[in-house]
């Protein structure tokens, strides 16, 4: 007899839990804005780099995509977005590990200053349906907005 109250109460549980679950995950999709544009450095397209958009409070989520030949096209939430922006080139390998079978792997330099990225200061409101925003980052990056 306790065995049968001991999964009657489990299936009580589990009856809560899945509408719960299914309530909270049920038709609540985001919108999302087709946000596109053009990304250059000093003045030349980026030919493969990153493009964030992270929200400007720090809250909801964040989306991004590849930069291809300077061109990129990705879906955002909308909203106050800051923007950041990496590409990097190899400049070296070196062991993975220390053993003498390890395989190698590359050395990567940030090719875009940190004002663009780690400590960005790009920020664009991404309205709905579509977005353009071009960007031409400088070496000597100033605090900027697009």
């Amino acid at each position: 007899m306790k065995y049968a109250r001991r999964f009657a109460a489990l299936a009580v549980c589990a009856g809560i839990f899945g509408a719960v679950a299914a309530a909270g995950c049920g038709g609540g999709t985001i919108p999302m804005a087709k946000v596109k544009g053009e990304v250059k450095f000093d003045g030349k397209p980026i030919e493969k780099g990153t493009i964030a958009f992270l929200p400007s409070d720090g809250k909801g989520p964040t989306a991004g995509g590849d930069i291809t030949n300077g061109q990129f096209s990705v879906l955002v939430p909308p909203g106050p977005k800051r923007i950041e922006i990496h590409s990097s080139k190899v400049v070296g390998q070196r062991k993975a590990f220390d053993t003498p079978d390890s395989p190698m792997m590359d050395i990567a330099e940030e090719l875009i200053p940190p004002a663009y990225n780690v400590q960005s200061t790009l920020t664009h409101n991404v309205e709905m349906p579509d977005t353009t925003i071009n960007l031409d980052l400088k070496p000597a990056a100033p605090n900027v907005k697009p």
